[in-house]
């Protein structure tokens, strides 16, 4: 195909751009064999092959091409992301596709009528393809309330490249190091500062922003910057169970993806469609309490804890790469084109 992909602006740092996932989509898409123009915002006097400064300069420059290609694709992050989207729905002539990698974000923005220039159902009805972060009633919710023509679940996709066990030496019992949405930042505190107070023997970590969020951490917590891209893998391998909270009900990080393709032994939050992606009790953990954290730290035998771990990362690398997350929106392209009902995808990358 010939995809034009719109992305967020452009990443200050050539690491941020290698760990950007839109680029990582763009990437794979291209390994298969199509051609991707991969297009992104810049600051003034900036301007790339690749790049435009404005509404009016991506107009000036890229309709033709646009119009033309067998797909366009939107990121949600995009700026602009409501004039653009109206733009490029009505350019294209090939397939549009919306790709939302923060679902609940988008439904909480439009209930609280949070921001003029975000979208709005009308906009979304503008695309064929509605890809979305969220799975259970959420797609079903996008097609019969907001009245998009298809949504279908994108989960975010891991670069295998850049995740994969560490080899360090073990310093903490229980890490963190992820967002946390507000939905789940007190299920956080209460079950990482819950189960350090009550093993005071245990090492914890917990880093990135909100190491600061609470300033009566126990002593046997350590707080720790967010680790780079280069240090995520090390950073998780040196942990011997990682805590993992979903973003909202139905809706997985990223980071659950990147620490099981570390080989971490993770401990999830329950929420419906976690057991549609890992097996519960053999490739992740499930607590509900910060007893059941406390328990799996004190009670599972090294050798189970090891073994959790290899094989959420063998889930992973067999379902949720970036290279998954390329073929699956081949499948998804097609089954919309032919106006199909939704498959279960294929797991081949052959």
């Amino acid at each position: 195909m010939d995809i034009v992909f719109l992305g967020p602006v452009c990443r200050a740092t050539a690491e941020a751009q290698a760990a950007s996932a839109p680029r990582q989509l763009a990437q794979a898409l291209q390994r298969r064999g199509h051609t991707v123009l991969f297009l992104e915002r810049t600051a003034l006097g900036a301007r790339g092959e690749a790049s435009y400064l404005d509404l009016a300069d991506l107009h000036a420059r890229f309709h033709s091409r646009v119009r033309r290609a067998d797909l366009v694709l939107v990121d949600a992050d995009v700026p602009q992301v409501a004039d653009v989207s109206r733009w490029a729905t009505n350019t294209a002539r090939g397939l549009t596709v919306f790709w939302d990698r923060d679902t609940p974000r988008t439904l909480a923005r439009h209930a609280l009528r949070e921001d003029p220039a975000c979208m709005t159902p009308d906009l979304f009805t503008g695309y064929r393809l509605y890809l979305c972060s969220s799975g259970g009633p959420v797609p079903r919710q996008l097609e019969r309330e907001w009245g998009v023509a298809r949504a279908r679940v994108f989960l975010p996709g891991v670069d295998a490249e850049h995740f994969a066990p560490g080899s360090g030496r073990t310093r903490w019992d229980l890490g963190y190091a992820g967002p946390a949405s507000p939905e789940r930042r007190g299920l956080l505190m209460q079950w990482l500062l819950g189960a350090a107070r009550g093993w005071s023997e245990g090492r914890f970590v917990l880093a990135g922003t909100l190491s600061a969020v609470d300033d009566a951490c126990p002593a046997n917590v350590a707080r720790h910057a967010a680790p780079s891209l280069q240090e995520h893998a090390g950073f998780i391998g040196a942990q011997r169970f990682t805590l993992v909270l979903s973003q909202a009900e139905h809706t997985p990080g990223a980071n659950l993806f990147e620490a099981a393709a570390c080989g971490a032994a993770l401990i999830c939050d329950p929420w419906p469609g976690l057991e549609d992606i890992f097996a519960l009790g053999e490739e992740v953990m499930v607590a509900r309490t910060e007893q059941d954290v406390l328990r799996y730290l004190l009670a599972m035998p090294e050798a189970d804890r090891r073994q959790l771990g290899m094989r959420a990362r063998a889930r992973v690398l067999a379902e949720h790469t970036v290279a998954h997350r390329a073929l699956q929106l081949e499948q998804y392209a097609s089954e919309t084109e032919r106006g199909a009902a939704w498959m279960a995808p294929v797991r081949s990358l052959n």
